[in-house]
């Protein structure tokens, strides 16, 4: 079996109503997480808890290198800005996985260290205002 190194692959943007603001040339982790709420439904007699799926959510973390001067990345990023994230770890070839994440970036997380590159680190989550996400195929 083949594995998956997304690298250089990888198409990863971010688009809000100030433009499209591409992350895949600068990241450096991309960490999905769906998750699914449940309804208990055990009652009477029952001997098993029963579960029945309720509403979907997701967060996404994104690890990305610093640039000079991004002042439309600093825009884009900010708490609380409305866009979807696409993510396509094996990029736009058709039948490979695509990830529609309408959110809200939770903002960037700076780190400058003294004798390196600055990385952010940017949360997003997910925004029923806009719609569910996707996770299928190109």
């Amino acid at each position: 079996m083949a594995e998956l190194i997304a690298g250089p692959t990888m198409v990863l943007t971010w688009v809000t109503s100030l433009g499209t603001t591409s992350l895949a040339g600068d990241y450096r982790t991309c960490d999905w997480n769906p998750s699914i709420t449940y309804e208990d439904v055990t009652a009477g007699s029952d001997t098993q808890i029963g579960r029945l799926t309720t509403l979907k959510d997701a967060t996404c973390s994104v690890t990305v290198v610093g640039q000079s001067g991004g002042t439309a990345f600093n825009a884009a990023t900010q708490p609380g800005q409305a866009g979807t994230l696409t993510i396509q770890p094996e990029g736009t070839a058709t039948g490979k996985r695509k990830i529609t994440f309408p959110s809200y970036c939770d903002g960037a997380q700076t780190s400058f260290p003294y004798a390196n590159v600055v990385v952010h680190t940017l949360g997003f989550t997910g925004s029923s205002t806009l719609a569910a996400y996707t996770d299928a195929t190109n």
